[in-house]
């Protein structure tokens, strides 16, 4: 199994985050999501670990099995807004929301 993730961030007034997981190997690949949740943000303080804010926080999601298979060659996308951010140096990290998939990927901003 071979998962590889990209976390571009877009600041224009809100920050939009679009996080892509491709299925680079040669099978095809189950995840499993317990929910409707997909992915997540996570935003940290440049120089630290300081959690800044969190895509999830405060929502409610579906409580529903899902099972899609990535194909060889599919990507999957999602888009995250972070919503008037304060200004400053940041460190987001995304993670795929699958259960037993340890997929995940970071990089910085200015806002």
């Amino acid at each position: 199994m071979t998962l590889e993730a990209n976390l571009d961030a877009t600041a224009d007034g809100d920050v939009i985050f679009v996080f892509e997981v491709t299925n680079t190997g040669s099978d095809p690949v189950e995840l499993t999501f317990t929910s409707g949740q997909t992915a997540d943000v996570t935003v940290f303080e440049a120089d630290g670990d300081d959690q800044v804010w969190q895509w999830s926080r405060g929502r409610m999601f579906t409580q529903a099995m899902r099972y899609p298979t990535l194909q060889p060659g599919e990507t999957v996308s999602e888009e995250l807004t972070w919503e008037d951010p304060p200004s400053g140096e940041y460190r987001a990290r995304a993670t795929l929301a699958a259960r037993e998939r340890d997929v995940s990927a970071e990089t910085t901003l200015t806002v």
